[in-house]
């Protein structure tokens, strides 16, 4: 009897040594420590399932050297496009952006020993936190290395855009990485200036999409009308700005029209039009792209496509030492598929690059007309 007690308790600490050393696998392999563990394992391959959203956003004091988390900061309603009360005479068309006195820019800084400096990136959350950290660890390491710093970050916030901006001009990080509506939006005020434009694939421009469940009530965009509509951030170009810019070129005035809910990131409006809870939602084309069951694909359809969107942009602040700014510059001209194949290439940008995107944002943000009498008497018939 006592020699099957001992051989029990044998088993039993065998069985609790094997499981804290499969607990123990993951911390100290080396691939892991690159990228932020999930425990929900709520992934896009359940996106048709009720499983909560994917929010997993680690510390400064995780083992992951990449990333810095600004979840903390305050929201900011400046720099979002809201709308004003209706009035008539609206214009119905993008019109070129009325000449304007900048402000004048501020000076570049002193230079600064970038093998001392620890260089921050901050990345929009247009996707869920693991995709952007699969994404950007080989090409933070590849900046380190090409700008010779002393290590390169990525900074992000769960929930909005505006946080990484407001991160940018209170001088928290060096760089931002966003679409183009949200630094035209904060240029002027946080004297922001472009550095460089991505290009993914070869491309330099991207779309937006409409989309909604295959049998689901909303089967065209003229039904979006009195639809609940699930965006991402109203500074987000690919899943806002153009697609309200679609929506208004037709007639439709989604604040006015529709319900309106934004869902942080490309991937949670999937989420919500996979799972119902939305009739219909907008991202970003390649999010879609990205899934490859096709018996999932198929459970949805695509209503429209928005307009070609300029690539993401690369900000910094006016005063950002030269040297800073150059020897970005630098290290990303000199991304190609070859060092970096899952990585976007670089090519400088200018202001002169955001003009249409200039306009099309004056026309969305300016009030749309309410419908006439006579149109409103037509719909109730």
């Amino acid at each position: 009897m006592p020699r099957q007690v001992n051989m029990q308790i044998k088993n039993t600490f065998s069985l609790i040594l094997l499981l804290l050393f499969s607990f123990m696998i993951p911390s100290i392999c080396p691939a892991w420590e690159d990228f932020p563990r999930n425990e929900q394992g709520s992934y896009l391959d359940s996106a048709g399932s009720d499983d909560a959203e994917e929010e997993y956003y680690p510390s400064e004091d995780e083992e992951n050297p990449f990333y810095s988390d600004y979840s903390d900061s305050e929201d900011v309603s400046e720099g979002s496009f809201q709308y004003g009360d209706d009035e008539e005479g609206a214009q119905n068309e993008v019109q070129q952006p009325a000449a304007s006195l900048r402000p004048p820019p501020l000076e570049p800084g002193d230079p600064i020993n970038l093998a001392e400096k620890s260089i921050r990136l901050g990345r929009i959350p247009y996707r869920s936190l693991r995709e952007l950290m699969t994404q950007a660890v080989p090409l933070l390491r590849f900046l380190q290395k090409e700008t010779g710093a002393k290590e390169v970050r990525l900074v992000s916030n769960r929930t909005n855009y505006a946080s990484v901006l407001d991160s940018l001009a209170r001088g928290s990080i060096d760089f931002a990485w966003v679409g183009p509506t949200a630094y035209l939006s904060r240029r002027d005020k946080d004297k922001l200036m472009p550095v460089a434009k991505a290009r993914f694939g070869g491309k330099t421009a991207y779309r937006g999409v409409f989309i909604a469940p295959a049998k689901g009530r909303v089967q065209g965009v003229e039904d979006l009308k009195g639809a609940t509509i699930g965006f991402v951030d109203p500074e987000s170009a690919s899943g806002y700005v153009y697609p309200v810019y679609l929506l208004r070129s037709l007639g439709i005035d989604p604040a006015r029209d529709a319900k309106v809910l934004f869902l942080h990131n490309h991937d949670n409006v999937l989420r919500a039009v996979f799972s119902g809870k939305v009739e219909a939602g907008v991202c970003l084309e390649e999010t879609l792209n990205s899934i490859k069951d096709k018996a999932l694909l198929s459970r949805i359809i695509v209503l429209a496509k928005t307009d070609e969107i300029p690539s993401d942009v690369i900000v910094c602040r006016q005063d950002c030492p030269i040297n800073l700014r150059e020897g970005f510059l630098s290290a990303l001209l000199n991304v190609n598929e070859q060092t970096l194949p899952k990585s976007p290439t670089f090519m400088a940008a200018f202001d002169d690059d955001f003009a249409s995107v200039e306009s099309l944002m004056q026309y969305v943000d300016a009030p749309m007309p309410a419908p006439k009498k006579s149109q409103v008497k037509q719909q109730k018939k």
